[in-house]
């Protein structure tokens, strides 16, 4: 995996007026913690934040901060939930050296061949915790179904990893299975329930709704 090369300084005010007033300048607060060293305060750069974004808060980050270079992972990437901005970023500072366990996407190639065949793929894992090196972390695992026919299934064991590196997740479990195209269950149409009307005092009906809460 490509190290993707950041710039953060030293956060030195933690009260949430200075965290706002990051984040109005285009920058981001976060935390860079880890085995060997002492959880540090950060602020990361609008354009090094850019860059993080595009690679979707995931992977291997070379970060200078105030002059000294540290590896770490993106390991938490805080985001509003209405209009997704983000929040905050945990950094984990790593060895290149050292093995750790890491959670890769999973990719399919050769659907439209397996559907060709009439049948219907389901894939049931998205991402594998794999144990590696730093270096060695991979961007995503493709993985060819194109051989695969109805009552086929694909486990954990047979998926393609790099050398060296090892599959942590569950060996056994079904990334995709796939299944005949009539065995799947038909479309039934969905029927609006009428709300449920609450009476007020005077015998007038009145909706009752929720409002989902949201946390900052």
């Amino acid at each position: 995996m490509e190290q993707l090369a950041i710039e953060a300084g030293l956060r030195t005010k933690l009260t949430k007026c200075e965290r706002n007033r990051i984040r109005r300048e285009g920058g981001v607060p976060g935390i860079l913690y880890g085995p060997t060293i002492t959880s540090t305060p950060i602020v990361i750069h609008p354009e090094s934040l850019k860059k993080i974004v595009a690679r979707k808060g995931h992977g291997l980050v070379e970060l200078n901060l105030s002059g000294e270079t540290v590896h770490a992972m993106i390991r938490h990437m805080e985001r509003e939930p209405i209009n997704r901005k983000v929040l905050h970023i945990d950094l984990y500072a790593v060895s290149m050296d050292q093995m750790i366990d890491v959670e890769v996407p999973i990719y399919l190639n050769g659907l439209e061949e397996v559907e060709k065949r009439d049948a219907i793929i389901q894939q049931q894992m998205r991402e594998v915790i794999l144990r590696t090196r730093p270096m060695d972390i991979p961007d995503q695992i493709l993985v060819d179904i194109s051989w695969m026919h109805a009552g086929d299934n694909l486990r954990v064991r047979d998926l393609p990893i790099p050398s060296g590196s090892k599959l942590i997740s569950d060996l056994e479990e079904v990334v995709v299975g796939v299944i005949p195209a009539d065995n799947a269950e038909p479309d039934t149409e969905i029927v609006p329930k009428e709300p449920e009307l609450v009476h007020d005092t005077e015998g007038q009906g009145v909706g009752a709704h929720e409002i989902p809460g949201a946390h900052e």
